[in-house]
């Protein structure tokens, strides 16, 4: 089995990487084909943007690994709501100078 082969089956994406990706990128512990962690992070950066966990409409274009992983890395409430959402609300709430 050529390295690359033994590569891909660190990352739980798929069944079969093809191409085999050549190398992977480390998410919170988590080993990733490049495709992969380009998912998580833009799946995790329209989380952070919106403050509160996607819509269907937005979570159908990612696939639920990609879904899992962000959801158990990323730093939130029991409701789906950014732990920091209600500091940065609550910033922009007060007055400028205050």
């Amino acid at each position: 089995m050529s390295r690359y082969q033994e590569l891909a089956k660190e990352c739980k994406c798929c069944g079969k990487h093809v191409p085999l990706p050549t190398v992977l990128k480390e998410y919170h512990g988590i080993k990733l084909c490049p495709t992969t962690f380009s998912n998580v992070i833009e799946y995790r950066n329209i989380w952070i943007s919106i403050g509160s966990r996607p819509s269907g409409s937005i979570r159908k274009h990612f696939s639920e690994y990609v879904q899992q992983i962000v959801e158990d890395t990323i730093d939130k409430n029991d409701d789906g709501t950014l732990q920091y959402a209600k500091a940065i609300v609550a910033q922009s709430v007060r007055a400028p100078n205050s």
